[in-house]
């Protein structure tokens, strides 16, 4: 009878060990997917030609379950977050009504006075720096880690978003200062803009477009508008 508990319980024991080796292995496998998906999604991310839609599918498609699901999804809204914000920047920058502001068609359509163009080039500035100040919020450690607040998450795993997290966005301060200087590039190109078709509308009886070219009656405003041009 004594060899017989013997042996139930070194089975028992030998079970509860088999037991916690296989969640060992299944945990470790578990990080190995999400280190792999954040990586493929990191990828997404940074090509040239960003696919929205494959980007949007593989957040929705969690690759792993339970705590490491929670770390995988915090890190993607937060990657996703600063993605739009740079696609509203992208988007304004190939807006036609941007790229075709300064043509001889439009300064025959909307001119003189530029109704559309002025409105469309103050939206458009808006819509910048309301970009501008969110990626320059995500760029901070604080605002990373806010994404993992509240998710009654051991420190292990907290930690783990932070890594991934951190990997990838930098938040030193010659990042952020490279992000705000490309970003206010983009803002002083419109500004630009507007000056000149603030100049256009101001001299609108010294000017007209001829064969797809804009004359000036007089040199100077010519020389101003071409300082203008060359500014861009």
């Amino acid at each position: 009878m004594k060899k017989a508990i013997k042996w139930i319980v070194i089975a028992i024991i030998l079970v509860i060990v088999i037991g916690i080796g296989i969640l060992v292995v299944k945990d470790f496998r578990q990080e190995d997917i999400l280190r792999e998906e954040m990586l493929a999604f990191e990828n997404l991310t940074r090509e040239e030609n960003i696919d929205v839609e494959q980007i949007d599918q593989r957040i929705r498609e969690l690759k792993t379950t339970g705590d490491y699901g929670v770390v995988e999804k915090a890190v993607k809204q937060y990657l996703t977050d600063g993605l739009n914000a740079s696609i509203e920047i992208a988007n304004v920058l190939n807006d036609e009504k941007l790229v075709n502001a300064l043509t001889p068609e439009n300064y025959k359509e909307d001119g003189p006075e530029f109704t559309q163009t002025k409105q469309f080039l103050e939206e458009a500035k808006e819509k910048v720096e309301t970009s501008k100040t969110e990626l320059l919020e995500l760029l901070s450690e604080e605002k990373i880690m806010s994404y993992i607040e509240g998710k009654n998450l051991d420190q292990y795993y907290i930690d783990l978003y932070k890594e991934l997290a951190l990997a990838a966005e930098s938040t030193s301060e010659s990042d952020k200062q490279e992000v705000e200087a490309t970003i206010n590039e983009v803002i002083g190109m419109l500004d630009i803009e507007s000056q000149i078709i603030n100049f256009l509308t101001e001299n609108k009886g010294n000017w007209e477009v001829q064969e797809d070219t804009i004359v000036f009656d007089s040199e100077t405003l010519q020389n101003q508008y071409n300082e203008y041009i060359n500014q861009i």
